[in-house]
């Protein structure tokens, strides 16, 4: 082999490795702060809108609720992406519940009964969703759980109405 050749190939192997890491998907929630809005984030695409921590009663974070909104699609979408005391990278519990209030005036108590919603629950090793629903001239009401250690740990937007519109 030439040393020009086997320099070829040294550096196709470091550009695979380099590719190989670069592509992977964000590993903690600060770099997927940092993503570009136009770019599917844990299955949403659109906005970033709003994060709720996950946390037990005793105030332990075990991950946070991240909400998006897409306004070419009219759809709100949300994940609950787990945090390393949460369970970051183990299969463990999590869930994630996206509804559409019959109101929209904001703060309102949110009845959702008759309303659409969507929920991913299970074991995961990273985040439960993406749930996503239509909420135009609705307000929303967004939920999540996550039990990789006890207490469960919950968060969400309160019981009153958020990003209306």
């Amino acid at each position: 082999m030439t040393i020009r050749r086997a320099t070829a190939v040294l550096a196709t192997f470091a550009a695979t490795t380099a590719l190989s890491f670069t592509a992977a998907p964000a590993a903690t929630a600060a770099d997927a702060t940092a993503a570009d809005a136009s770019v599917a984030e844990y299955g949403c695409s659109g906005s970033l809108i709003d994060t709720y921590p996950v946390r037990t009663s005793a105030g332990t974070t075990y991950g946070q609720i991240r909400l998006y909104y897409n306004s070419s699609t009219r759809r709100n979408c949300a994940v609950t992406l787990k945090n390393a005391t949460g369970g970051y990278g183990t299969s463990s519990y999590a869930s994630v519940t996206l509804y559409r209030c019959s109101t929209s005036k904001p703060g309102a108590q949110c009845d959702w009964r008759d309303e659409t919603w969507d929920d991913d629950y299970g074991n995961f090793l990273y985040y439960a969703g993406p749930v996503s629903i239509p909420a135009a001239g609705k307000c929303i009401r967004v939920f999540g759980q996550v039990s990789a250690n006890r207490p469960i740990a919950t968060g969400d937007s309160g019981t009153g109405g958020v990003h209306c519109g």
